[in-house]
This record gives structure tokens, sequence and C-alpha cells, in this order.
């Protein structure tokens, strides 16, 4: 329990009503069963985060830096969250307080000129796209889905997204932000330092864009982001799309300037030649890894229990594990023509097998708006009740497919002793980015009951066994790296070194909870 001075100075700065220690609402907000990844003996234990000590409603960023300030005076320990989409959002420790930054919920300026947004915390990406498809413009929005924060994923996690080769990856789009730090102090950087706008988030002068987020951002362990700025890319759709229905019963009718493929390559090689041409001919909205396994657990997860019960159709199924979803949206006929014309002929060059997907009425307009709308991610819940991923470094392509390839052959061995459930095996979900950069990644899904203590156990030990093949092999520092930079480090240029030094100076006390990023000192 906080002290109760302490306590009454959080509801003095921003109202009792936006100050609860209410057990039951703690509860609610300890209750995590997505990656929570750490190995407890009784199942009622593992589904929860430590318990917060209080939760802290803030409405402006005046209020955060109140809150802030008030956790210095009396060192106590904070933990911001946006959507609580996982576990990074909670504490990891017991004597934490939580700050939940719903409130903060405005799109506060959308710059048609500059090609950006501003927003807060709770902005999430189906919100920002819905304004930003009326002025021709639209976000990237990451593979976690559309119920995401937009700030979250630029400043603080990972940010992959399926159409990462034309709208890059959120931490490569985030530009000028506001940043309280873990002593209280406010911090702008780029252009908005200056009071110059928001469209940079660099200079003038040496940029702290390493420091902010690096390359996977800290998880919270750095203060509290409450605006940032980020880019958007040109949406060349009608500004009105007539939508009926919801998730798999949408309907819509589809703009004569955008094609939806699957595309079906006989191995990880030609998989990996495959996206590398469509990289250097630059076309394309989307690109993603899309298995079988992963289509079913979403769209027919009784088929798909069905189908882990007979070993010749999961033969069949596996023959087309090299597969990803393509979608061009063109900005003319002869655009689309020709792109059209360049993705033919890529396949062919790597053998595949090329389906247009826009062509078939009765799922077209589902596969399709859900993709873009990157809305049909939490469906994936209703097969096994939960699902995880790991690897994914961001890396030249050839070493991402190598990932999905290793994690594929190791879950094999879980799926098989009944420690994670039948998922084909091949399961990653990635794509590349930036186009004719081709880089991208490739993180396996595993999918295990929240209730069940077997499998929620097997996806631990299944994570650990892919952190050890990835330090072994090696294969990059991906997803599963956050709050591992002491076993990642050594073999990507010690960047662990920096990053305590950098945690030390800017939160020597710890009170930004470090849990996913890392401790000022070594332990």
């Amino acid at each position: 329990m906080l002290q109760r001075d302490a306590y009454k100075e959080l509801e003095d700065t921003i109202g009792p009503e936006n100050v609860s220690e209410e057990q039951a609402l703690l509860d609610g907000y300890a209750w995590q069963p997505s990656f929570s990844s750490s190995p407890k003996e009784k199942l009622d234990i593992w589904l929860w985060r430590p318990r917060p000590e209080a939760v802290v409603l803030p409405g402006s960023t005046e209020d955060v830096q109140a809150i802030l300030k008030v956790c210095n005076r009396y060192k106590i320990k904070f933990k911001a969250m946006s959507t609580g989409w996982g576990a990074w959002n909670s504490p990891g420790t017991e004597g934490v307080i939580q700050i939940d930054l719903r409130r903060m919920n405005k799109i506060l300026e959308i710059n048609e000129e500059n090609m950006y947004a501003l927003i807060e915390p709770y902005v999430v990406g189906a919100q920002l796209q819905a304004e930003a498809m009326k002025k021709g413009l639209t976000p990237h929005i990451i593979g976690a889905g559309a119920n995401t924060s937009v700030l979250a994923s630029s400043t603080s996690m990972q940010g992959y997204g399926g159409t990462g080769i034309s709208t890059s990856m959120s931490g490569r789009n985030v530009l000028g932000v506001e940043w309280v730090m873990p002593n209280g102090d406010i911090l702008k950087l780029g252009a908005p330092g200056s009071n110059a706008g928001w469209f940079c988030g660099d200079g003038p002068g040496p940029s702290l864009r390493g420091i902010m987020r690096g390359m996977f951002g800290a998880a919270g362990g750095l203060g509290v982001f409450t605006k940032c700025a980020v880019k958007l890319f040109h949406w060349p759709v009608p500004h009105e799309v007539h939508v009926e229905g919801l998730l798999l019963d949408t309907m819509i009718k589809i703009p004569e300037n955008i094609k939806f493929y699957f595309c079906f390559l006989p191995s990880f090689e030609r998989f990996a030649d495959a996206a590398y041409k469509i990289g250097e001919a630059e076309i394309g909205y989307m690109l993603v890894k899309q298995t079988i396994g992963s289509t079913l657990a979403t769209m027919a997860p009784h088929l798909l229990r069905a189908i882990a019960q007979n070993q010749s159709i999961k033969a069949a199924l596996n023959a087309f594990e090299h597969i990803f979803m393509f979608m061009i949206a063109a900005n003319s006929k002869r655009d689309l023509e020709y792109q059209e014309k360049a993705l033919k002929k890529i396949i062919s060059e790597t053998e595949g097998v090329l389906i247009t997907i826009s062509d078939m009425p009765t799922t077209a307009s589902m596969a399709l708006w859900g993709s873009i709308r990157s809305s049909l991610t939490p469906l994936a819940f209703r097969y096994s009740s939960s699902f995880a991923t790991t690897l994914g470094s961001l890396v030249a392509f050839d070493n991402a497919v190598l990932q999905s390839k290793a994690a594929s052959e190791i879950k094999k061995q879980f799926v098989e002793r009944g420690e994670l459930f039948e998922d084909l095996a091949d399961n990653p979900w990635g794509g590349i980015y930036e186009g004719s950069t081709c880089f991208g990644h490739q993180e396996e899904i595993a999918f295990f009951d929240a209730h069940d203590l077997k499998t929620h156990k097997g996806w631990y030990e299944f994570e650990k066994t892919c952190v050890q093949a990835a330090v072994d092999t090696p294969m990059g520092v991906g997803i599963s790296a956050l709050g591992k930079g002491d076993i990642f480090g050594p073999l990507a240029g010690n960047y662990h070194i920096w990053q305590r030094k950098v945690k030390k100076a800017f939160d020597k006390e710890d009170l930004a909870d470090s849990t996913y990023y890392i401790t000022p000192e070594e332990k």
C-alpha cells in the first residue's frame, strides 16, 4: 500500500476520481495472460502480473509530470500503459503504480501538406486510420492489430505491420515527440523542441532518437511519452469506402485500383527470393507471410481443431506452407497493370503459384478490408485462448526466413508432446520493409491455452529454446530480447552496456519500471 501522504498528493494532483487503490480494480490491471512468460508453478499465479499499488489516470502532460514528481519525492516506481495489449504494459515487480493513459485519447492534428498526425497515447490504429483515410492518407498499423496504441509502438515498442513494404515500421515513422522524463522534466525531441511544429523528430544538433527508443524501445523503462507525431502515407483509394458488417462478415465494394493475391512458393529459399525481387521492383502496398495455420486459427478455429486430428490433411496443407499475401493499391489503371505484370513475372521466375483473392466475392471483402484495417488479429485468440510470438529480428530477409525454418522445427517437438497447440508448425508472420531495402522480419507464432498449465509452460519453454537458438546460430536480436540485453548484448555490439549507461543517466533511481528494458545495475 502506498504511503498515505503520497496517495493524498496524487488525489490533490489529478482529482480523487482519477486515483484508485480498490483491490478488485487493481486485479483487473494485473490480469495479463498474454506474453507473460515468467515460470510459475501454479496456473492461477502465472496468469497475473504483480498487482499495482494504485492506478492513476492523468488527462494531460502536466498531470503526468505532476504524478512523476510525486513518485520521485516518495521513491515510488511507476509503469505507464496505453491500451494494455500484453504484459509489457504491466508492472514487473511489487510496489509500482500503474499510469493508465486512457484519458489522453485525442488526435490533435492531421497535417495533410506535411503528411503527419499528432496524437496522444490512447489513439489506436483504427481511430487514426479512419480519420486519415478521409484525407487520402493512412498510417502504419502494427500486426498486433488496429486496437493498439500508435504512440506506444512508435516510441516504446517494436512496430511491425503487414503494409511495411509501403509504410515502413513504427519506430522509423515517429517524428516530433513529447517525453516526460523519469525525474518529471519534459523533453521535446526534434522540431517541437524549437517550437517549429512536429514535422521532424531529429535535431537541431545531435538526435536523441537512439536513446529514446533504439531498435526496440524501452517498453516504459525511460519515462512516459505523452504526444508524438507519426508519418502518414498516400492512400490512393476513394475517401469514402462503404462498409457493411463486422470482421468476418465484412462486405465492401472493392475499389478498382486494388488487387489482392495469395502467392505460393515451393521452398523457404524461393519464398525469400520472391520477396527480394518484389522489393527490388518497388511494387506493392502489402506483403506479409500468411500461413495456413494462422489463417485457420483466425477464421475457422473449429476446422483447425479437426484438421489437427488428421495426419493426411495436415501433410497436404504443409505442402502450402510457403505463402504470403500481397496487395496492390495503385494510383491508376496503368499503374495497376504494371504492378500486376511485374508480380506475375516474379512469381513465375521463383516457381510459384499466384491466386487472385480479390476475384473471389465470398471471401475477398472480408480478407481485403480486414488486412487493410489490421482488424482480424484478435480473432486468433479464439483457437486456443492465447498465443504469443518469438524471434522476429529485423534483418536481411534470408536471415528472417532462416528464423522461420529453425522455429518451425523446434515447435514440432512441442506440438508432438502436446505442450503447444497444433498449428501446422510453420507459422511465422512478417514481411519486408520499405520496398527496395529488402530487410524484414519473421516472428514465429505459437498457440497455447492460457487456462492450461501444461501448454502455458510449453510456451515458456518454447520461447526459451528459441532464444537459445537465436544466440547459438546466431539469428539476430528479436522480439524475445526485451529485458534480455545481458543475453543478446554480447552478440550485438555490447548494446546492453550502452543501454545500462542510458538507464543510469536518465533514471538512476530506477523509478520507471525496467522489467522489459534494463536495470541501472547488473544483477
